[in-house]
């Protein structure tokens, strides 16, 4: 074998070992773009909680598709009993929210009696939320810190009359969740 022949078998095994790099990081490359594509995509169906004082403080749990596609809830639960604190009897919130779906940006509240709540001196609980999209199916765990919206202080600007007092907290809570 001559020289020449050597030099172009280096060659061809160099080349092909440059070609199956570029193949392996183009693949990888795709892969991570699908995921980020996927991930900035896929619905994001979260379990939260919110505070309100209009006249009185209300609670509520609140569940809201932050995502960019709908989803469909296939089931909430909660490490607590909800129907304890539920304002009518034998109604247990969220109970039938299953095969509901959830659009982007659309919100599903329930007003809990904080009143029963903080009776039995509760502090936190567990929600857990199954839900899908047309590709995959999610499942998350929030944990909701009731103390953390009930036990702080809120001040209201004072009115002369009940009435204007109640439009002027409710004005003052809109502006309040807008920070």
């Amino acid at each position: 074998m001559s020289l020449t022949d050597k030099i172009n078998i280096t060659l061809c095994i160099l080349s092909f070992i440059l070609a199956a790099i570029s193949v392996v990081t183009v693949v990888c490359t795709l892969k991570q773009n699908n995921k980020m594509i996927r991930n900035s995509t896929r619905p994001y169906v979260v379990a939260m909680a919110q505070v309100t004082n209009f006249q009185n403080p209300a609670f509520y749990l609140v569940i809201k598709n932050y995502g960019n596609t709908g989803a469909i809830i296939k089931s909430l639960k909660s490490s607590i009993d909800l129907s304890q604190y539920s304002y009518a009897e034998g109604i247990k919130p969220f109970d039938n929210i299953a095969n509901t779906f959830i659009a982007p940006g659309q919100t599903i509240i329930c007003n809990l009696d904080c009143i029963k709540m903080s009776r039995q001196n509760l502090k936190c609980f567990d929600i857990s939320v199954e839900y899908k999209d047309e590709i995959e199916t999610f499942s998350e765990v929030y944990p909701i810190n009731y103390e953390a919206y009930t036990k702080n202080i809120q001040t209201r600007a004072s009115t002369k009359d009940k009435e204007l007092k109640i439009i002027s907290y409710t004005l003052q809570d809109l502006v309040e969740k807008q920070f």
